[in-house]
């Protein structure tokens, strides 16, 4: 049996579909529900909040807050954590792994989300013997209302004809698709031999391919600002995930570029 913490956001529902798909068992607790007399299974915690920065309260309880409750309140066999490469962005290495020691500046107002993973991670390490951590790149998919770069830029391409870019395009991330992580997710709830996985695609992919693509299929303007800010996260290292679960990432961007617009088009088309 699963139990899906996060189960009507992005990564959650795709969760759910996929159970659905393999006719497994599963509980979806409702929001704020941390106590159950009953044994939980496998839960899988991937409740998040992507404006965190706005809603620092919802923050608090979505990464950190409900955890501890959940894992402190129930009986289970396993817990599966998303976490996030955005961990190793202090870092002053330009290849990470998961053994890397990760940097936070309490002072850095965007060190907060960090700080609240890491602290989730710390306790799961002190206080459950069989947990897994998945430290997640930027997972991209049919999460059109997410306020994250990739999302907002589909968004605005096709609504507003016009993409602000409010940072350097040569600025880089590592994506990974939605369907990735789950079939990924399903391997490791299985069986794993480590307790922390790095689930990125390993590649890192310029702002500026993006907007081209967008721009190319689209015909939407693209206005540049703080051209001067450069985001350049280091390379993520998945040697780990390839070598035991012999991970494949399909990181086809033109081509997944262009079926996430389409998928807006219609999604638009039946509101």
């Amino acid at each position: 049996m699963y139990t899906i913490y996060g189960s009507t956001g992005f990564i959650g529902k795709e969760i759910i579909l996929n159970l659905k798909k393999r006719k497994k068992k599963f509980f979806a607790p409702k929001r704020n529900q941390t106590k159950f007399n009953k044994n939980l299974g496998t839960i899988i915690y991937c409740v998040g909040s992507d404006d965190w920065n706005i809603k620092t309260k919802k923050g608090y309880f979505s990464n950190l807050g409900h955890l501890q409750k959940t894992i402190f309140n129930n009986s289970f066999d396993k817990i599966i954590f998303l976490s996030t490469t955005r961990l190793y962005n202090n870092s002053f290495n330009k290849k990470v792994s998961e053994s890397s020691k990760l940097v936070i500046d309490s002072q850095n107002t965007n060190d907060y989300y960090n700080s609240l993973k890491i602290t989730s991670e710390s306790i799961l390490r002190n206080v459950c013997k069989n947990y897994v951590i998945l430290r997640v790149s930027n997972i991209y998919g049919n999460n059109f209302d997410s306020p994250l770069l990739l999302p907002t830029l589909i968004r605005n391409s096709i609504k507003k004809k016009t993409s602000f870019i409010n940072i350097s395009i040569k600025s880089a991330r590592d994506y990974i698709k939605i369907n990735d992580l789950i079939n990924l997710i399903f391997k490791i709830e299985k069986k794993n031999k480590h307790k922390i996985y790095n689930v990125a695609s390993g590649k890192k992919i310029q702002i500026k391919q993006i907007i081209n693509i967008l721009h190319k299929a689209t015909g939407c303007k693209i206005i540049l600002r703080n051209q001067n800010k450069l985001a350049n996260e280091p390379k993520i290292d998945i040697s780990r995930i390839k070598k035991e679960f012999n991970f494949k990432p399909n990181l086809e961007l033109k081509k997944s570029l262009l079926i996430l617009l389409e998928n807006f088009k219609k999604k638009l088309f039946t509101l």
